[in-house]
């Protein structure tokens, strides 16, 4: 709940709809559903309403007192989806085989899929996928925006479509790669520490300065929540959190520090051939084959490469 308070609607969902599994409770179905629209999946949001809905059916009359405000929400809310709610017709080809699945999925698991009718999605990215008897399936993408109708021409791949390559029809023009010096073109170990010891130190005065500013921020928290030695709920979790943090903090700049100064060393006592600059730099580049592909049998592929000074 905390969560969907404050928008972040892709972990609120997976929650709310874990809760419902372990615990079928009408009002849990109601702020999933709350948390799919504001999440931008009416269709999805308007299901769920109309499971909430089913669901008070069953509740005793002192139970349903206690969900009318809540009733009247969603019923007001399902009406206002209605209208902007999406609907794709998916159409198979009169050649597709019998007994031909199709299914849709947009974040969600993939669902079956209704033939010739309008069905309800979610607005956004969709794909459908038709999979034949014994044939390999094919995925299509497309996108539907709210109270759009689309209708939407399904193909159906062959047998043998697996076994088709795409190749290019042109050589390619070579691009190229800076890469960084190799231990191979005169790297020392001197040179490789210091990469290790400076990624070490950048990486633990990160951490310090994150752990560090966690515990800052329990600070205001702490004063609000805690008085005369007494702290609520809400004070202790954030006494809890500093003193956690704090530790973190003070090892990781430790850590990160001894390690940029080990770098530093290491750069300033490095012999003078093999400073950064003088290294050799290779420019790579790549060309395909421009003959098409033919006959199944691979083509031949051939990469050049040369130093820059």
């Amino acid at each position: 709940m905390a969560d969907l308070q404050a928008g972040r609607h892709d972990a609120a969902c997976p929650l709310l709809r874990k809760s419902y599994r372990l615990e079928k409770r009408p009002r849990t179905l109601f702020h999933l559903a709350e948390c799919e629209e504001r999440a931008g999946r009416i269709a999805t949001a308007a299901l769920h309403y109309d499971e909430y809905l089913d669901a008070l059916e069953r509740l005793s009359p002192p139970e349903q007192q206690d969900e009318a405000a809540r009733q009247k929400l969603a019923l007001e809310r399902r009406e206002r989806l209605d209208a902007d709610i999406p609907r794709v017709t998916f159409r198979l080809p009169e050649t597709a085989p019998k007994g031909t699945k199709v299914t849709r999925s947009s974040k969600a698991s993939p669902v079956p899929v209704v033939l010739g009718v309008p069905v309800p999605v979610d607005p956004g990215e969709q794909w459908v996928r038709t999979e034949p008897p014994g044939g390999p399936p094919r995925d299509r993408r497309f996108f539907v925006n709210r109270r759009e109708r689309q209708t939407i021409d399904l193909t159906v791949a062959q047998p043998g479509d697996e076994a088709k390559t795409v190749r290019y029809s042109r050589p390619l023009e070579p691009v190229p790669v800076l890469l960084p010096p190799s231990i191979d073109d005169g790297m020392s170990g001197r040179r490789l520490g210091m990469y290790i010891a400076g990624g070490v130190g950048l990486a633990g005065v990160v951490a310090g300065s994150i752990a560090g500013w966690v515990t800052l921020s329990q600070k205001e928290t702490i004063a609000e929540n805690c008085r005369d030695s007494f702290c609520n709920k809400t004070g202790e979790e954030a006494i809890h959190t500093a003193a956690v943090a704090s530790p973190i903090s003070t090892a990781s700049f430790g850590v990160g520090l001894g390690a940029l100064g080990v770098a530093v060393v290491l750069l300033l006592t490095e012999p003078v051939p093999a400073r950064v600059g003088q290294a050799p730099r290779r420019r790579l580049g790549a060309a395909a084959d421009p003959e098409p592909w033919a006959g199944g049998s691979a083509r031949e592929a051939v990469a050049g490469m040369r130093w820059v000074w």
